[in-house]
């Protein structure tokens, strides 16, 4: 817990501060892979077949925010493959995309998310925001934390269960 705790508030900083100095040269992070990761990432919503969010999860220390719980990656991966199997999906799409290098393999990935989310009962709109931190494991990034600002759109969503105000 401690961990999470520790993941968490290194998240909330980094979100919220900017480098003093920029990250450059030969120690600076290759933005353009890590946009590519995250946009893979967010197309892979819109498919109810696809099964490979957990190896995008880096498992040591992983901590997502979300409806003020932190969930861990195979809690994650679960939710995932249980909307996916319900033929939910999502479609969404970025704007305002912010990239925050905090040293040569790892990267703040911060935007708005905006599109529709999908099932049998029809498409509800969904908006929000997104941060995530990469972190580059050999060729490829993964996802160290993440946070979510977006409002619950179904059952499946544990902000869901919540009383009506």
């Amino acid at each position: 817990m401690r961990a999470n705790t520790i993941t968490l508030a290194c998240l909330a900083l980094a979100a919220c501060s900017r480098p003093s100095a920029p990250v450059s040269g030969a120690s600076a992070p290759d933005l353009a892979s890590a946009t590519a990761f995250v946009d893979s990432f967010l197309a892979s919503l819109a498919h109810p077949d696809y099964t490979g969010d957990a190896v995008r999860f880096d498992s040591a220390g992983f901590a997502w925010a979300r409806s003020g719980a932190l969930i861990g990656a195979d809690s994650l991966d679960r939710l995932l493959r249980a909307q996916r199997a319900a033929g939910k999906s999502i479609v969404l799409g970025t704007n305002d995309v912010q990239l925050t290098p905090l040293g040569p393999d790892a990267v703040v990935w911060s935007g708005i998310v905006s599109g529709v989310a999908k099932d049998s009962t029809g498409d509800r709109p969904i908006r929000g925001a997104l941060t995530l931190v990469l972190r580059r494991r050999g060729a490829a990034w993964v996802i160290a934390a993440g946070h979510e600002s977006v409002r619950p759109f179904d059952d499946v969503h544990e902000a869901g269960a919540a009383p009506p105000r």
